[in-house]
Order: C-alpha cells, then structure tokens, then sequence
C-alpha cells in the first residue's frame, strides 16, 4: 500500500465521529440502562397522549338503535341510572331491566337492604323513566354472572336486540364477556356507556378518578380474556 493509500485511510478513521466510539465503548449493561431511560422520558413527555389512547381502546359503542330491552348492569349507580332516563327519552326502548345482586356497603352499613340494581331503578326512575317500564333482577355479582342472567331472561321474554349500558370505560371488556355469552342466541348485543358523573380526565396526573378507572379496568380486561 502506498504512503497516499494510508493517510487516506487514517483520515477515514479519524472522520468517525467520537460518540459513536464512546457509544461502542460503554458497557452493554450501561448502554440498556439509558435506552430505558430514553424511553421513559419520551412516555412522560407524551403521557397525555398515551393515557387518552388508552382510554379511548375500552370505548366501543355501538350507534343508537332500537332495542327490545334495555339491559342497565349493576355498579356506578347514579352514572348508569341517569344515562338509562336518557336512553329512555330518545325511544329506543320501552323496557328497563336492572341487574346486580351486591348491596352497596354505604346501605348495608346503615341497614338498608337494598340491592344495586334496585337503587339503579330508584335513580332511573327519579330521573325520567316511568317504573312501569322497568325491572329489577337481583342477580349477578360479576360481569360474567349479569351476562348469564341476562341471557336467560333475554330467551325468556323472546328478545332479538338487547342493549347492555355499563360505564363507558367498562365496554370493551363487558362486549366481549356479553357477545360470548350470548353467541349462539340469535340475540344481537348493543352496546351504550354511561359518561361517568364526576368525570376527570384519565390523561391527568397526579393520578385522578378517571386515571385509576382506567387502570383497573385494564386489569379487569387481561382478568376476565384468562379466565371467561
């Protein structure tokens, strides 16, 4: 090789950036250590965003249509009571049927015997629907449980389309418990959320109500794709 042969290689070797020889010198373990360390700050600067998509994955609601019952599932009393009245008054339904077995600990504690899916109704009806358009069954203390009650009951009264209400952040994991369930039937499921009544904003932090509802609710989805 000749002497104008290597000064062109030493020049080529020394043109190589020295970070990228720092980045190749650094212990492996280093070099992991500040890629997650990267990505964590990148997570954090974009959270809002996350978060939101996150929230916005568990939505699923179907267009509003024609039901022959209205299925309100047990929990979230005053969202789910008031959110039924508004389904009520725009027609879709004549029929309310509300689930759910627990007694809410605030009642039992002051003696109170009276179910989730009573005071649902209560809330419904003092917010617009007539109670003779509605039903209480006392039944189902999980998801899956409602969703096994509320097919028979479907069967029974020869119904084709039902509409589930549940907390909106709850649909996707309730659409997927309620449209097993009910494969087979004939019966088509629709789906409508209620917004919940103080609702904040699950992108914000600290930690809020609607941050931790979507948390949970993610744990509830990987519970029940394991187990239902």
């Amino acid at each position: 090789m000749g002497i104008a042969a290597q000064e062109r290689g030493l020049l080529t070797m020394d043109a190589q950036p020295a970070s990228e020889g720092r980045w190749q010198r650094m212990p492996k373990g280093l070099r992991i250590l500040l890629i997650v360390v990267a990505l964590l700050l990148l997570g954090w600067n974009q959270r809002a965003a996350i978060l939101r998509g996150m929230g916005n994955f568990l939505v699923t609601e179907d267009p509003l249509a024609h039901a022959d019952e209205v299925f309100v599932l047990g929990g979230a009393i005053v969202d789910r009571g008031i959110e039924a009245a508004n389904v009520y008054r725009q027609g879709i339904s004549d029929r309310f049927i509300f689930t759910g077995a627990p007694i809410p600990t605030a009642l039992e504690g002051l003696g109170i015997d009276s179910t989730e899916a009573a005071c649902t109704r209560n809330e419904a009806v003092r917010s617009g629907i007539p109670v003779g358009n509605t039903a209480v069954l006392n039944k189902g203390t999980s998801t899956y449980e409602e969703a096994e009650a509320l097919l028979a009951q479907a069967v029974a009264d020869g119904a084709d389309t039902v509409m589930i209400i549940s907390s909106r952040f709850h649909l996707r994991r309730v659409g997927r418990v309620f449209r097993k369930r009910f494969a087979g039937s004939g019966i088509t499921i629709l789906l409508h959320g209620a917004p919940p009544q103080p609702y904040n904003d699950p992108t914000g932090w600290p930690p809020g109500e609607g941050f931790m509802m979507v948390n949970n609710e993610y744990v509830k989805l990987i519970y029940y794709g394991l187990n239902h």
